[in-house]
């Protein structure tokens, strides 16, 4: 389980485990509340992975009539329509609800946490005062990660602190917070996460978010002012360059490419260019000038493009979506 910080006590410590990052990434319990796009793509990465197993997953789904349960259960993972039972056997909670939904479901999290006050003398964690009561959850102090783009840490914290008696003795604390925009990349282990921590998030809270969270690719930790900017940039920025891949496919189909070459040389190429800005070879400007000889073909096709005004549009998308992430902040 999470190693607790000196703001409040932990669950019982973990029994050891063989060494080894892989034993230690399967025995986390990792709970979505939703299952959409965003999640499934995390869980695809996860499996894909191999180092994470899908009975230590679980998920909400609104009903089990949504497509969203049945692709999730496709996957292997545990699918339930109740929240509770995702925050009842969970390590770590990933929040992967739309962000008008967030303040909601953290508020119906916070009022099961309420229900976890009374214990018995010398108990290290709360107890039920009665039979009748609802038993104590997998992990007091459950590490939450929100995905939900717009949210703030601080609007999440305001949500999250908890309180009990344990042993007579009332305690009080908030549970540690990570903001993070992982991207649809994750499904194919291929993401990009930027994310930040809250000021309750320590160092060892954070050890158990890189070591899942890295496994579906890219994180890096980033200012807050910049996770709506970022939400645009690699979050959004998936369809933007989906959009410009099927251009260049599209292209090719028209001067006489079939479909399914076209759509796999223009991947490649992309890939390529992506390669060499990631291992520092070149910039993007500098590939451009390389690819463009006096009067030859490559700058008649960047004559085509600027005129086109294919520039600016995405400049102007990654503006217009920052802005609308902005909008889409709860009130």
């Amino acid at each position: 389980p999470h190693t607790c910080s000196q703001e409040m006590s932990s669950a019982p410590p973990a029994k050891k485990k063989k060494t080894g990052s892989s034993d230690a990434e399967k025995v986390w319990s990792v709970g979505f509340l939703g299952c959409g796009n965003m999640a499934r793509a995390i869980v695809e990465g996860m499996l894909r992975s191999g180092k994470v197993i899908a009975s230590n997953i679980i998920a909400s789904a609104t009903s089990e009539s949504s497509v969203n349960y049945k692709k999730m259960k496709e996957l292997g993972a545990t699918v339930t329509t109740f929240n509770k039972d995702v925050v009842m056997n969970s390590d770590m909670i990933v929040i992967a609800v739309k962000p008008h939904l967030v303040l909601g479901v953290l508020a119906e999290m916070q009022a099961m946490y309420k229900e976890f006050h009374s214990s018995v003398p010398g108990s290290t964690r709360p107890l039920p005062a009665a039979a009748a009561a609802p038993p104590s959850p997998k992990n007091l102090r459950p590490l939450l990660v929100s995905v939900a783009a717009s949210v703030t840490i601080a609007s999440i914290e305001e949500k999250t602190e908890i309180s009990w008696n344990i042993a007579g003795s009332p305690i009080s604390g908030h549970m540690p917070v990570i903001r993070c925009l992982p991207n649809l990349g994750s499904a194919t282990c291929s993401g990009v996460t930027p994310y930040t921590r809250g000021k309750f998030c320590n160092d060892v809270d954070l050890v158990p978010f890189l070591q899942l969270f890295s496994l579906v690719g890219h994180c890096e930790e980033v200012p807050e002012r910049l996770m709506d900017p970022l939400s645009a940039l690699s979050g959004s920025g998936i369809a933007f360059i989906s959009l410009m891949l099927e251009g260049l496919a599209d292209g090719g189909v028209l001067v006489g490419i079939p479909r399914p070459l076209s759509q796999k040389m223009a991947a490649l190429a992309m890939m390529s260019v992506a390669k060499m800005v990631l291992e520092g070879k070149k910039n993007p400007a500098e590939l451009k000038d390389g690819c463009c000889s006096p009067g030859g073909t490559s700058i008649r096709g960047i004559l085509a493009m600027e005129k086109a005004g294919v520039r600016g549009g995405i400049i102007e998308a990654v503006k217009v979506t920052t802005e609308r992430a902005e909008e889409l902040r709860p009130k």
